[in-house]
């Protein structure tokens, strides 16, 4: 799974800041989340060498991944989003695509619309400074899109109470559109 979202996701139900559901469903999904949502989820559901997640940028996360990275091992990768625009967003995600393609052969693409700069998409209740810019999600979806690996897409954290107007409704078409066209 590429993972696209400005949180990592991995927190428990013990280290979660909040106890919000947003702050745990990677680390559900890798069987380190709430034993009770691990269980009613059927257990883990993809393991750590074959998720990536991209495009991070909350500070009060970052003392949290320097404590899990030995834990989830060796296979845990991910890339921040000043990795993502120093690397540059079409480079970053063809390299992932190619990774996930040639690991576990098919994917699934994840899009946490928090991504973005809450100057560029402010509906959305995760609002925070620093995002990617729409043209650089764009390229970054792009590689994963256009992959015969692609198996389906998920978008995530959108809350169209704070889109009046519908005017991010219609920006997230249109880079949908851009990103499937190749």
């Amino acid at each position: 799974m590429a993972y696209l979202d400005g949180h990592l996701d991995l927190y428990d139900g013990l280290t979660s800041p909040t106890g919000e559901g947003a702050d745990m469903p990677l680390s559900a999904a890798l069987g380190r989340g709430p034993a009770a949502w691990v269980e009613a989820c059927g257990g883990p559901s993809t393991r750590v060498e074959d998720v990536v997640p991209i495009g991070y940028r909350d500070p009060d996360e970052l003392p949290t991944l320097a404590e899990l990275k030995p834990e989830l091992g060796p296979g845990f990768r991910c890339v921040s989003k000043d990795e993502v625009q120093g690397e540059g967003p079409s480079a970053v995600g063809a390299r992932v695509a190619r990774e996930l393609a040639a690991g576990p052969g098919r994917y699934w693409l994840h899009l946490d619309v928090d991504i973005l700069g809450e100057d560029v998409f402010p509906a959305t209740d995760y609002l925070m400074p620093g995002g990617l810019e729409m043209r650089e999600m764009v390229a970054l979806m792009r590689p994963f899109a256009v992959s015969p690996s692609l198996i389906g897409i998920s978008l995530g954290c959108y809350n169209p109470e704070k889109d009046p107007g519908d005017v991010c409704a219609r920006a997230l078409v249109e880079a949908f559109a851009a990103a499937l066209a190749g």
